[in-house]
């Protein structure tokens, strides 16, 4: 997570990139991730070459005591 005061820096990405950097390393070559929907971070991993795979709704908890969809995203890397 980047704190919403440090978006749109590139400090996401950075983080994602040094992420798949290790997960090569690592020998994996397949990265599955998720956020809540509409989250900014749905733009950034499309960005950066992630696939959108689906969504679950109603799985999230939000702020307001209530549940958000869920999207789920991969890349082969």
């Amino acid at each position: 997570m980047v704190h919403t005061s440090a978006r749109g820096q590139g400090a996401g990405r950075a983080l994602m990139l040094a992420l798949e950097d290790k997960i090569k390393q690592l020998g994996r070559s397949l990265v599955v991730l998720d956020t809540r929907k509409g989250d900014a971070a749905s733009h950034l991993y499309e960005s950066i070459g992630y696939r959108f795979a689906g969504e679950i709704p109603h799985f999230a908890l939000n702020s307001a005591g209530g549940f958000d969809a869920t999207v789920y995203y991969y890349k082969s890397i």
